[in-house]
């Protein structure tokens, strides 16, 4: 199936039941982040509606709100805006940056997804690959991109995730991080997160 969007394979379906309009990952990350606007909007709202009814009650911070949001932290690295992984100038140079992009946009979905804590596990571990010496910056990307092969297959629904595939990623990341004493213990902590999400 396409994304109703772009020529891109669609991974999501959004919209009411029997009438949901197919969406890439991308389109389902722009998506979102459009959803979430209308949120924080809504919230403002509804915090602007207590203050005037305080105000005309004459009792101030009696009403509970909505918590102010922060704003994202965005990481400008060398030409490429990162939300989630961190990417100093003298690492983008050796790294493919398309990738290290898509991953950042998944952890992204995998947050609102309420995958928190599978998104801090992968953010540790990309950054941690992209700062250990012992690999090769051949290594480096081969490493991320199969990250980012295995967070996408984690935000997609459960009918469309590969088991198959997933077991082969799992294992292939296994083996190129052994003996990596810098990120054994990292690389463990997302597989089992990873594992748990897949039942596997």
């Amino acid at each position: 199936m396409k994304c109703y969007n772009c020529d891109k394979n669609a991974m999501f379906v959004v919209g009411p039941e029997g009438k949901g309009v197919p969406l890439c990952l991308d389109c389902y990350i722009q998506f979102e982040s459009i959803e979430l606007q209308k949120i924080a909007m809504l919230e403002r709202e509804i915090n602007y509606a207590t203050d005037n009814m305080e105000s005309a009650m004459g009792m101030p911070g009696i009403l509970p709100k909505f918590p102010e949001r922060q704003p994202p932290k965005i990481i400008q690295t060398g030409g490429i805006t990162l939300n989630n992984i961190h990417v100093s100038r003298s690492e983008i140079g050796v790294l493919n940056t398309g990738v290290i992009e898509n991953v950042d946009s998944t952890l992204t979905v995998l947050k609102t997804q309420g995958n928190a804590e599978l998104a801090a596990a992968v953010t540790g571990l990309s950054e941690a690959v992209i700062k250990a010496t012992e690999i090769t910056a051949e290594q480096k990307n081969q490493i991320i991109e199969l990250l980012s092969a295995l967070s996408e297959e984690a935000v997609a629904p459960k009918e469309k995730q590969k088991k198959s595939v997933i077991k082969a990623l799992i294992q292939h990341l296994e083996d190129l991080l052994k003996g990596v004493s810098t990120i054994t213990g990292l690389w463990n902590i997302a597989k089992t997160i990873f594992l748990k999400i897949f039942g596997i």
